[in-house]
């Protein structure tokens, strides 16, 4: 069974190799006939045209100036100039931007004409001196008896070769010699043309030069005199330095691909017909279960063979004209013509592959037209099989980024993003101009993705949003039980929150109600002794009360007094326990180093509100005999203050100033809010600032930087310009001695 199977897959082999040979070698046998008609229809239809290169021309023109040049130069090497030989009349008569002009005007002829001289052979003579670059004898042309074999030497060797004479006059003689379809007498006419608009003294005039004097344009320029020069292009060089362009030969391609696509597009239906029939057994019996689908990838192999074969198309036209030939009317002659071609072995592979490609494309998307688009799809595609792969990794990163942990280092997947993206955008540009449609594609995809991505993560966001909403206004009861992606972490901390809130207001409930009990209990205690002095007072004010009575009146007055004064002093106790007196601890402190290291701690938050600190300090250290830590409070309250109150944007001013005296603190912001009150209630104690309870700022933390300030023998000041405000601390230069301060209230 297994030696049938094999020799029926090695006579389906043979069969395809030679239906495919023999296919290959009718198309050769239609080239000719092809390309011979092609031929026909456009010079029957139309004469032939071009143009020619305006830009060689120039520069083979602009080259002569610059050879008549070089020639003189060698004939006399001591510092002969181009302005010596182009100039007429005295040099006096120059100007030092006529020479200037000139040198630009030729420098840039030598960069036009360097190239040329790669590209063509020449040979220039004024008679007597002679340059060549080449070692062909293009002298010969100008030989009054040329020999036969050394011109037809250069006829082998050049496509054409052209000689342009320069008399006595000036007057330039142009001779031309072609091997070729180029029009001699169009290419005559363009030098001739070249000679009237580009010569130098044309050049010189029309050169615009920086400065430059407009009377210098009419000065005289020599031409060429008495010299001749021989250009040749060869052979080798035509491709790069062609003077003409024949138009023609586009339209004979044109019109060779029109023709050659219905040969091209009947011999693809062979090749489908061919594939059809050999496989139309083993597609009847897959289509019955009978056989085992083999599990192979048609679906990319078939897709990547349609684009090969449409981009062979230019290939075969290619090979058409490379075999192109006479259409002979004997048939003997014509299949002679094709057997014998010297291109026709090369000719053969060439097509025989292009159809064998389309052989193997037709089987591969042969599966389609039995099986359906979605079960071919299903069976043959590798993108469809690797899929359920993908979509697992897929689902595996986009949940990693919906959860990643910003707590945690997220390097691994973000490096995982930028691979993946690094190799989808390897892949398109691996497709050349498909890439691009990808791109498109691509970009298309990712956008979706991304807004995906954005929607949920937004979706997540208010969720969160609405929770911390509701605990801000007091439903301390709110628990978030979706999965909310990237804000998982603040599911917990949220929580904490929440019962930290509870714990807070249940000891601050706790809190107020002892405070009102204590205040209750303390107003009570103090009223009870005040009223029972209050009354023994009046009864001593009476005159008719006996020295015993008077005596037991003012025995009550003592222990009453006694009583309020222990109660004084407990609940002055209480506030002392409260907040503790204040030891200064006077040291040699640099203020600019403390104040800038205050700064620096609220750095953060100046950045995010905008805040710009303006330093003008002195470079030296400013250093003081104060407390430390007191004085590092002043400074904290007031770039606190700063932070709470100034304009977000703004730039704050710090001015540092001394002298032998004192040393003088300033701090200029700018108010985020309207000042409406006097510059003295800002420095008001909190009990003043707590009466009105209207406004934030009651002045306390002003208030302690005040204290503290004046208790080390300095001054304090508020002023209040508009919406400028300003604090100024002057401390006088001299010791500070330990003692006590005000509460820290």
């Amino acid at each position: 069974m297994d030696t049938k199977l094999k020799n029926n897959r090695k006579k389906k082999v043979i069969l395809v190799v030679a239906v495919l040979l023999l296919l290959s070698f009718v198309n050769i046998c239609f080239f000719p006939v092809i390309y011979g008609k092609a031929d026909r229809s456009v010079r029957e239809n139309g004469v032939e045209y071009g143009e020619v290169n305006e830009e060689a021309i120039k520069y083979l023109y602009e080259g002569c100036y610059l050879l008549y040049l070089e020639q003189k130069q060698q004939e006399e090497p001591a510092g002969y100039q181009a302005s010596d030989l182009f100039f007429t009349g005295s040099r006096e008569n120059v100007s030092e931007e006529a020479e200037e002009r000139l040198k630009d005007i030729l420098n840039q002829w030598e960069n036009d004409f360097e190239w040329c001289r790669y590209q063509t052979d020449y040979y220039a003579s004024d008679g007597s001196v002679e340059k060549k670059n080449t070692e062909q004898e293009l002298e010969e042309i100008l030989s009054e008896k040329p020999s036969q074999e050394k011109i037809n030497a250069l006829k082998e060797y050049y496509a054409y070769y052209m000689v342009l004479s320069f008399d006595a006059n000036g007057t330039m003689r142009v001779t031309v010699e072609k091997n070729g379809d180029m029009p001699t007498d169009l290419l005559i006419k363009t030098f001739e043309r070249a000679d009237r608009e580009y010569s130098l003294q044309e050049t010189f005039a029309g050169y615009e030069y920086d400065d430059m004097a407009q009377g210098d344009t009419g000065l005289a320029l020599e031409r060429i005199r008495s010299f001749t020069v021989v250009y040749g292009i060869p052979y080798t060089s035509v491709e790069n330095m062609s003077l003409y362009y024949n138009y023609a030969e586009y339209d004979v391609w044109e019109e060779t691909s029109s023709m050659a696509i219905w040969l091209y597009l009947a011999s693809f239906v062979v090749v489908a017909l061919l594939v059809f029939g050999i496989s139309r057994k083993d597609a009847e019996n897959e289509q019955e279960n009978k056989v085992e689908k083999p599990r192979h990838y048609l679906v990319e192999a078939g897709c990547v063979g349609i684009i090969f074969c449409l981009c062979l198309f230019d290939g075969f036209c290619e090979m058409i004209v490379y075999f192109a030939g006479t259409v002979y009317e004997n048939s003997y002659e014509f299949f002679k013509y094709v057997v014998c071609n010297p291109g026709m072995p090369e000719c053969l592979c060439g097509v025989f592959l292009i159809y064998l490609v389309a052989f193997v494309t037709f089987l591969a998307v042969r599966p389609l037209f039995t099986n359906g688009v979605r079960q071919y799809i299903r069976d043959y595609s590798f993108c469809y099989q690797v899929f359920p792969w993908v979509k697992k990794q897929w689902k595996k990163l986009t949940d990693e980024i919906e959860h990643m942990d910003f707590s945690n280092k997220t390097i691994k997947t973000i490096l995982k993003l930028v691979i993946l993206n690094f190799v989808v955008l390897a892949v398109m540009m691996c497709m050349w101009m498909f890439g691009i449609i990808g791109l498109v594609i691509y970009s298309v995809i990712l956008f979706y993705l991304l807004k995906k991505y954005y929607d949920k993560i937004s979706h997540n966001y208010q969720i969160l949003m609405q929770a911390t909403s509701r605990i801000a206004d007091g439903d301390l009861d709110t628990i978030i039980t979706e999965d909310i992606g990237v804000f998982e972490p603040f599911k917990m901390e949220l929580w904490k929150i929440r019962s930290g809130f509870k714990k807070a207001l249940e000891e601050e409930t706790k809190s107020q109600r002892m405070k009102t009990e204590l205040i209750t209990n303390v107003s009570h205690d103090l009223k009870t002794p005040l009223t029972a002095i209050t009354t023994y007072v009046e009864l001593l004010k009476k005159e008719d009360i006996t020295e015993e009575e008077r005596r037991s009146y003012i025995d009550t007055l003592d222990k009453k007094a006694l009583r309020l004064k222990v109660l004084i002093e407990d609940l002055f106790e209480v506030s002392k326990a409260s907040s503790d007196n204040i030891v200064l601890h006077p040291m040699d402190v640099d203020v600019v180093n403390l104040m800038k290291q205050v700064s620096i701690e609220h750095t953060e938050k100046y950045t995010a509100a905008g805040i710009e600190l303006r330093w003008n300090v002195p470079d030296e250290k400013v250093v003081l005999s104060l407390d430390n830590q007191k004085t590092y409070r002043i400074f904290e309250n007031l770039f606190v203050n700063i932070q709470k109150y100034a304009m977000q944007g703004s730039r704050v001013y710090i001015d540092v100033e001394q002298d032998e005296k004192q040393v003088r603190i300033t701090m200029k912001n700018i108010s985020a809010v309207e000042l409406n009150v006097r510059p003295e209630e800002l420095t008001e104690r909190f009990v003043r600032g707590d009466a009105s309870r209207n406004t934030e700022g009651s002045g306390l933390g002003l208030a302690i930087a005040k204290s503290f300030t004046e208790i080390q023998n300095g001054a304090f000041t508020v002023a209040v310009d508009g919406d400028l405000f300003k604090t100024v601390i002057v401390w006088e230069k001299g010791g500070t001695e330990e003692k006590k301060s005000v509460p820290n209230s």
